[in-house]
């Protein structure tokens, strides 16, 4: 049939009835190859039900029955006609269905079914859809400090029909401090807490498959709002006890540490979070000071405990180590002088038997002028023992044995 000739035809049955929607019950059913959905490379067919029996069928790209829109019109008895919408992969069957092969993305459009004979148009949407590859999700920065926003972008295939949002293993979904963009896309969390720190990924989903993406560490950056030194109580020492100090503040990453005394740093400094002591004198008692500082957040925390001599061990707090050093050995000394002298004592007390006299004591005097001159000559005598003389005997010695 001739094109004009075809024109007359549709004409006069379109003004034999009016142009009205198929009734109710009329749909067209979709029937993908291989299902589940079309999708890149298949095929569909796209058939009117109920089947009905109808003498010519004409089908067109979009929903309205305009010459540039048409595909093909079906004639019963004489096969099939093309429109200027065909693409060489359509093809009508006696039945009015429309198959499509080769299919592509862009395939992805409404069809509709026109029926002159009836006067009915009945329309469908066909989706395209092709393998999702992975998604991946993007942000600026997947650090964040503490009661910032943070913002991820989930990049979907375009064939995405569903995306979704994990966190640890559970969905998001909009509600609380969580936001999500239209079509889910953008993952927005304001006023994000440390709670909100773990393993983020973003799910596509169409008809054909589904995918996750690569996770991503959000790390959330806090504290620290307080310190603790353990232990905390005020500690009561004795000289020569040795304690330890921690200190602990809940803060990401680990604070840096500084430690003081009586309001004046340690010198050398320290910086750890343990601080041994050694209590060797008074100057070690007071207040000790831990100082724990986050750079990432700017904040700080300060926690003392208080160290001071136990009962019978209060000292002069102006004593140093080294008078106390000095102390302790002055004492060495005079305990060793009383010592000595109670061995002399003992010793001569000692007296032989039967002798009511106190035995005499020698010792080494200068020998008088007279003595030096009575030498005989030629005589050696023994200088040990030429010198002996009685000792005087002291009054109040004798009184003391």
């Amino acid at each position: 049939m001739a094109g004009p000739s075809r024109r007359l035809l549709l004409a006069a049955a379109v003004l034999g009835s009016c142009l009205q929607p198929a009734p109710a019950q009329s749909h067209i059913a979709l029937t993908p190859d291989p299902p589940p959905a079309p999708q890149v490379g298949g095929a569909v067919t796209l058939a009117l039900q109920p089947p009905q029996s109808l003498a010519v069928c004409i089908w067109y790209r979009g929903t309205e029955t305009v010459l540039s829109a048409e595909i093909l019109t079906y004639v019963q008895g004489t096969g099939q006609r093309n429109g200027s919408s065909y693409t060489g992969r359509e093809t009508g069957r006696p039945d009015c269905s429309l198959h499509i092969t080769g299919l592509m993305l862009n395939d992805s459009s409404p069809y509709s079914l026109w029926l002159p004979t009836t006067g009915s148009l009945v329309s469908v949407t066909l989706a395209v859809y092709e393998m999702l590859s992975q998604p991946k999700v993007l942000s600026s920065n997947f650090t964040v400090v503490e009661n910032r926003t943070l913002k991820l972008t989930c990049e979907a295939p375009p064939s995405t029909e569903t995306l979704l949002w994990d966190c640890d293993g559970s969905v998001l979904v909009p509600g609380g401090r969580v936001e999500l963009s239209p079509g889910n896309q953008t993952l927005t969390v304001p006023g994000v807490g440390r709670d909100d720190a773990g393993n983020y990924t973003c799910e596509v989903r169409n008809p054909i498959n589904t995918v996750h993406s690569e996770g991503v560490i959000v790390t959330v950056i806090y504290g620290p709002l307080t310190a603790h030194i353990s232990p905390p109580r005020p500690l009561h020492l004795l000289l020569g006890d040795n304690v330890t100090l921690t200190c602990v503040a809940d803060s990401f990453p680990a604070p840096q540490f500084h430690w003081s005394h009586n309001g004046s740093d340690l010198v050398p400094a320290l910086t750890s979070a343990v601080l041994s002591l050694a209590l060797r004198g008074a100057e070690q008692t007071g207040v000790f000071e831990c100082h724990a500082t986050n750079p990432h957040t700017g904040r700080s925390a300060t926690a003392s405990v208080s160290v001071a001599l136990g009962p019978g061990q209060q000292a002069d707090p102006s004593l140093s180590a080294g008078a106390v050093a000095g102390i302790t050995l002055a004492a060495a000394a005079l305990g060793g002088a009383l010592a000595y002298v109670l061995f002399r004592h003992c010793r001569r007390k000692k007296t032989p038997q039967g002798s009511t006299d106190p035995p005499p004591v020698y010792e080494n005097v200068n020998p008088p002028a007279c003595v030096r001159a009575a030498a005989q000559p030629g005589s050696s005598p023994d200088p040990t023992y030429q010198t002996l003389q009685p000792g005087t005997r002291d009054l109040y010695q004798e009184l003391r044995t």
